[in-house]
Order: structure tokens, then C-alpha cells, then sequence
């Protein structure tokens, strides 16, 4: 049963990764079906098979021999891993769940284009309030409107310290979490930032102009919600 479900959850996986390659930048998520980035040629079906293809492929098309993207197989195995997680049965897990998917997907379109893209952000976060008021938790409004003001006076005051999107999304997290749960994702998710900047500066030498915030902020909330099961 539990590889059943690792592999529906690989296949999920495939899917959101394309969603969100596509979705920003205005593709259709249907046409072209998934081919190589490179050389456009529509992949064959076991070139498709979630994990397994992609390794044994090498990282590598099979027509123009271009490197394919992790992306693919990191969210094959996160989202098989997060099926693992999940009890279908139980409304609390499902929407542990769905924030985690939530998280993930944005996650992707940050690396991808750095944006918390608005056509998965909004409908994914309705999808979460109804599921919030569904199980009877409590929405902390006050929370999430100071957060906005600070949040926002901040980013005036450090022109663009924080984007938009990370704004909208931090305050609507915090919102659904409350005060102590969000301000240890903060804690976690900056000291992550910090640390991984750090490391690319001082081991690597590398100056990082923009890194992205919601893979950290994703790992951080990934934490608090299963841990605290």
C-alpha cells in the first residue's frame, strides 16, 4: 500500500512541477504534453515514468543529449514522500497535506521565476480557508493584519528587503497559524536564509543578488506542521 501510494504521489509530483513551469509564464498546462526543454521532442511513454526515467536517462535527453532538470525528480520524490505522510481518511492530515502542496508548488514558481505566482497562490489559498473553517480552527485576523503592517512599513523603509508575494503569503500563513507557530517559521525559515547566504559567500565565494524565500519558508512550515502531529 505504501508504495502505491509513493507512487501516485510521484506522478502528482510530475504534474504540480509542470504546473508550475507553465502556469507563470502563460503555457497551457495540457498543450505541448511534456517534451524536452531543449530540443522540443514529445517524450516517449517510459520516458515519463516519475523517478525511475529520469535516472536512467542520466540526467540527460535521449535525442539531443541536453541536461534535464532536477526539478522534476526532487518534486517526484517530495510529493510521493508527502503521500507517505498522509492519512486520505483523516481531514486534519488531508489538509496538512494540501499546505504542504501549497507551500511546495510556490516553492517552485520562486525558484523558477522568483514570483509567488498569483493564478496558484489565491486559488490554492481559498482551497485552504475552506478546509480551515471546515475543521473549525481558529483564523487569527488580528495576527495576520499586523503582520501586513509591519511587513509592509518595513519594506518601505528597505526599499524591495521583502517581495510582494512573500508579504501576501507570510500574512496569509499567518492568518491560518497564529502567533507562535509563525513567528518559529520565521525564526526557522531566515535562519535557513542566513545561513545557506552565508555559505555560498564565504565557502563558495558566491554572491547571491536574489535568493529566494519560500523554499525556506516552506521547509520551515513543513516542520511545524508535522512535527506537531
Amino acid at each position: 500500500m505504501w508504495l502505491f501510494q509513493f507512487i501516485i504521489g510521484s506522478v502528482v509530483g510530475s504534474f504540480i512541477c509542470l504546473v508550475a513551469e507553465r502556469v507563470p509564464i502563460g503555457k497551457s498546462i495540457v498543450v505541448p504534453p511534456s517534451q524536452c526543454p531543449d530540443c522540443q521532442t514529445k517524450l516517449r511513454f517510459f520516458e515519463l515514468i516519475p523517478i525511475v526515467s529520469i535516472i536512467l536517462l542520466k540526467f540527460r535527453c535521449c535525442y539531443c543529449h541536453h541536461k534535464l532538470p532536477v526539478s522534476y525528480l526532487f518534486s517526484e520524490f517530495i510529493i510521493g514522500f508527502l503521500f507517505l505522510l498522509t492519512d486520505f481518511g483523516n481531514s486534519y492530515s488531508m489538509y496538512i497535506f494540501f499546505f504542504s502542496l501549497t507551500a511546495f508548488i510556490l516553492t517552485l514558481t520562486d525558484i523558477f521565476y522568483l514570483i509567488v505566482e498569483p493564478k496558484l497562490f489565491y486559488p490554492f489559498l481559498l482551497l485552504l480557508c475552506g478546509f480551515h473553517y471546515f475543521l473549525d480552527l481558529p483564523f487569527h485576523v488580528i495576527t495576520g493584519v499586523f503582520l501586513f503592517i509591519i511587513l509592509t512599513s518595513f519594506n518601505y523603509v528597505f526599499t524591495e528587503a521583502i517581495g510582494g508575494g512573500d508579504i501576501l503569503l507570510i500574512t496569509s500563513w499567518g492568518v491560518l497559524l497564529g502567533n507562535k507557530s509563525l513567528i518559529l517559521l520565521l525564526f526557522i525559515a531566515s535562519g535557513c536564509a542566513l545561513s545557506v547566504s552565508l555559505f555560498c559567500r564565504l565557502i563558495l565565494n558566491q554572491k547571491i543578488e536574489q535568493l529566494p524565500f519560500v523554499p525556506f519558508l516552506a521547509f520551515a512550515l513543513f516542520l511545524i506542521l508535522y512535527l506537531d502531529k
